[in-house]
């Protein structure tokens, strides 16, 4: 089956419920002005759901990262391993031990939902649907019904609104009011995101941390919020300072001649102005210039030692050359 149109005419979950009921296997692409987001079925089940035509990888990568799960250095490293080896980025992350196999799954599936939830707020757009064989990925990918999405999505698309009534804007930051003990009522999910709130973090972020979802994530932050339990506390995110890294070993030398230089200066200091009654005035006054230039010498020297040093990451390790699959060369993970 071949179909094309415009989201004008065809909602989007009309194409969908299409797809699902059908039984097809193929790949449907939407077209906006943003970019071509691509999903992937396999009989009639979601297999993926990519926003744009962006790497995969990156796009993946950038959540895991939002979720606090990598550091953007980590993440660095493993695409570059998989530039070079074409493993899966999951695979790459999990060898270097900064990932669980369980915890990719996871951001991999909210990944996909987040992306069809996010489609179908669309008006305007073209879509095609081809026939064509899909892969699934063993232990990694999860296909999903289509129904309970749409279901989701549609529920999210109502909700909105009350939720942006509590919570207007992603940068609010939220905290616990002082005084109100946790209700042992709370879900596992609403435990979760209450022990994120810190008076810090803004609520965009929280939900990320959250592993929920960007709305469900709100959602829970506009219940907690009505139940008494955080309050506004400003906007954006404060900057946290950064720990002063110890000074190398060279600079506590540059410390110590400026501090020599400094006591010889004020020795001088003292025999000039010792004998300035039986001397020239010039004596002294040379006496004090000298020791003015050393305590400027110091002053220059401590701000060298104090000033945190600069950090260098180590090189890339490039050795795994192994593991290649077929369905990784087309840019899969």
């Amino acid at each position: 089956m071949s179909l094309t149109g415009n989201l004008e005419t065809f909602s989007l979950s009309e194409v969908l419920q299409l797809i699902s009921h059908q039984g097809k296997t193929g790949v449907l692409e939407i077209e906006t002005g943003q970019g071509t987001a691509r999903l992937r079925f396999l009989e009639g089940r979601l297999v993926e759901a990519w926003p744009d035509r962006r790497s995969p990888a990156e796009l993946i990568g950038a959540l895991l990262i939002r979720a606090g799960v990598i550091t953007p250095t980590q993440l660095a490293h493993a695409l570059e391993r998989q530039r070079r080896s074409l493993r899966r980025l999951g695979d790459i992350l999990v060898s270097m031990g900064v990932l669980r196999l369980k915890d990719f799954q996871e951001i991999l599936a909210l990944q996909h939902r987040e992306t069809v939830y996010q489609l179908l707020t669309l008006k305007r757009g073209r879509f095609r649907f081809k026939d064509e064989p899909v892969e699934l990925e063993e232990g990694t990918s999860v296909p999903m019904d289509v129904g309970e999405l749409l279901m989701e999505g549609f529920r999210q698309i109502d909700e909105w609104p009350r939720v942006r009534e509590k919570i207007p804007s992603d940068r609010v930051v939220m905290g616990r009011v002082a005084g109100v003990p946790v209700p042992a009522d709370l879900t596992e999910e609403e435990r979760r995101v209450l022990g994120l709130v810190d008076g810090v973090t803004t609520v965009q972020e929280v939900a990320d941390r959250a592993r929920l979802g960007r709305f469900r994530g709100m959602e829970i932050l506009a219940d907690l919020y009505d139940r008494g339990l955080i309050q506004p506390v400003g906007s954006g995110r404060a900057r946290r300072a950064e720990p002063v890294r110890p000074a190398p070993k060279g600079r506590w030398m540059d410390v110590a001649a400026a501090a020599l230089l400094l006591l010889a200066a004020a020795g001088m200091v003292r025999l000039g102005t010792g004998g300035l009654a039986g001397r020239e005035a010039g004596s002294g006054s040379a006496s004090w210039g000298a020791l003015g230039s050393a305590r400027d010498e110091w002053s220059r020297a401590l701000a060298r030692w104090s000033r945190p040093a600069k950090v260098r990451w180590p090189p890339v390790d490039h050795d795994d050359t192994s593991g290649t699959s077929s369905s990784l060369k087309r840019g899969r993970r």
